[in-house]
């Protein structure tokens, strides 16, 4: 029997990609939990078409004029709490989150790992781009950008799904790794595709304009995100780039793995 899952997602702006997110989840068989930052564009708009279809609720969370991770995480524990499923994740907007099984659901995938007895999965991060002359529009660019690389700094970095009850955060990592007691993690990871930006306007944008609360400076997070220039986020030419063969194409290359993001480069 399929265990029961919510992802649970916090977002400020993000009408770009929020529909594409939770169809994913949804089609997959992940309900949703929705937490919005104060967004102003149609984030909500959209949000509200899918109450009742997936979505559980939408949960806010005030905007101060700065990205505060620590809280955002502080609220997703929270809910997690007060939650009744099997399984959690910890996901964004700009992500799509899969198993590497292909025609294995999300859901079918972490049911068959919490059969084998594991409480936590790991995923993999493949980091989408556009080229500069390819035409998307807000419905199709995950079927349209083709080129990647493979981002890993280090092992086991993304513990993004694990069993509820788990006594376990990811508030001291940021996000990224768990600690507490009794976690098994999965061998088998999952992947993560991240559309980091949709355009080179649209990390300038993302990048240049983003302004990280204090709490989390204290803490060390986002350190080698404070000094990107507009002109280190000019989009990398494709031959510095792997590329997938169809947009659906689970043959995702796992060879040379960058320790930085591409405009570290």
């Amino acid at each position: 029997m399929p265990v029961s899952c919510v992802a649970i997602l916090c977002v400020h702006n993000e009408a770009n990609h929020i529909r594409r997110a939770i169809n994913d989840f949804v089609s997959q068989g992940i309900d949703v939990v929705l937490i919005d930052n104060g967004s102003t564009d149609h984030t909500l708009q959209i949000c509200s078409e899918f109450l009742g279809n997936g979505l559980l609720s939408i949960e806010h969370m005030p905007w101060k004029g700065e990205f505060d991770l620590s809280t955002q995480l502080e609220i997703k524990n929270t809910i997690v709490r007060n939650l009744n499923h099997d399984w959690v994740i910890h996901a964004d907007a700009d992500e799509w989150m899969h198993s590497p099984v292909e025609g294995e659901s999300l859901l079918d995938g972490i049911t068959r790992l919490s059969e084998h007895g594991f409480n936590v999965i790991n995923f993999e991060e493949f980091v989408f781009l556009p080229t500069q002359d390819e035409k998307y529009n807000l419905d199709n660019y995950q079927k349209v950008f083709l080129n990647y690389y493979y981002f890993s700094p280090q092992k086991q970095r993304l513990m993004r799904a694990w069993n509820r009850l788990l006594s376990c955060s990811n508030i001291e990592s940021g996000g990224h790794k768990l600690s507490g007691d009794g976690i098994n993690v999965s061998p088998e990871s999952f992947i993560l595709r991240h559309y980091i930006a949709l355009s080179y306007e649209h990390a300038v944008q993302k990048y240049l304009q983003r302004i990280f609360s204090k709490r989390d400076l204290a803490k060390n997070w986002h350190k080698k995100r404070l000094n990107i220039s507009q002109e280190k986020l000019e989009l990398p030419s494709p031959d510095k780039l792997k590329q997938l063969d169809r947009w659906n194409s689970y043959n995702l290359d796992f060879s040379d793995p960058k320790k930085e993001h591409y405009w570290n480069w």
